[in-house]
């Protein structure tokens, strides 16, 4: 079988923070950046409250991207697997002139966090995966997963028009709660319109996200995933919901033999959004700062 070429990456939209020396006398250079990737359907803006703090703690540049096919980044409808998605985090990197980063992804971006550090575990001084097992999906997080892309698809149509942006993303969150809801009356409903995957463009609104990955997981979501294989012997944090239907702690054997190092945290009552909880940030500062 031939091998499949190196696919060329894109250049992401991004943000990035770090704390002004001069107000923060204990303040240290660091080359080091932390990047944050954000899950199936999300986008950087998911990242708001977190990253701060994170910059804030850790003295760090911290960056949050939309990764290829979300939010305001290019799409691509030809290659969008993790494949893909980690040339252009490897590619961010450079653009950042530094060596290494830390990674931290939610979901879909733990997933390419992981390829990343397995792939080019040189370019990565450590991986913090929230929620997402390195190879497959549950059963249930895949039924879940699924119902989030149909509802997504069919809510499309019902994008309030001759609104503003605000009234439109209020709109489809209340219709959003409502079918998830529906699937699981536990389900806490989203609150930030930073979570609802809609964008204005020429006057128009759409789903923020490539409608070729909602078909993806619907179809076949190992097309979008990929396999990942090898090893990584740095530092790795697995932090997981327990009321998650991923079920990250069942899977720590697998964990261990591509991530000897890791180390698993369960946040008790958290689900798939654990970033959500105190404890996920407590964790992950904890993690990043220790030498």
């Amino acid at each position: 079988m031939a091998q499949r070429p190196k696919p060329k990456p894109m250049e992401l939209k991004y943000s990035c923070m770090t704390v002004n020396p001069e107000e923060h006398q204990e303040y240290r250079p660091d080359d080091v950046p932390i990047i944050m990737l954000h899950g199936l359907g999300g986008n950087k803006e998911h990242w708001h409250g977190i990253f701060e703090i994170l910059a804030l703690d850790t003295k760090k540049k911290v960056c949050i991207v939309d990764l290829r096919n979300h939010g305001e980044s290019p799409w691509n409808s030809n290659e969008y697997d993790v494949v893909a998605m980690i040339e252009d985090i490897k590619h961010l990197i450079d653009q950042l002139k530094a060596p290494k980063a830390i990674v931290l992804g939610h979901s879909l971006g733990g997933k390419i966090a992981v390829h990343l550090a397995l792939t080019y575990p040189e370019r990565v001084e450590k991986i913090i995966v929230e929620d997402m097992r390195p190879n497959g999906v549950t059963p249930e997080g895949l039924k879940e997963t699924k119902f989030y892309c149909k509802v997504l698809k069919e809510l499309e149509k019902d994008i309030p028009l001759g609104v503003s942006e605000i009234d439109a993303k209020n709109a489809f969150l209340k219709l959003l709660n409502e079918s998830l809801q529906k699937l699981n009356p536990s389900f806490k409903p989203y609150e930030s319109l930073e979570f609802i995957p809609i964008k204005c463009s020429d006057g128009k609104y759409q789903l923020s996200i490539n409608p070729i990955l909602l078909d993806t997981v619907l179809r076949n979501i190992n097309e979008l995933l990929n396999e990942s294989s090898g090893h990584f012997d740095g530092p790795a944090l697995f932090i997981y919901g327990g009321e998650s239907e991923f079920k990250v702690g069942d899977d720590e054997n697998s964990i261990k033999k591509l991530f000897p190092n890791a180390k698993l945290v369960e946040v008790e009552g958290a689900d798939h959004t654990v970033h959500a909880f105190k404890e996920f940030t407590r964790e992950v500062i904890k993690f990043i700062n220790d030498k």
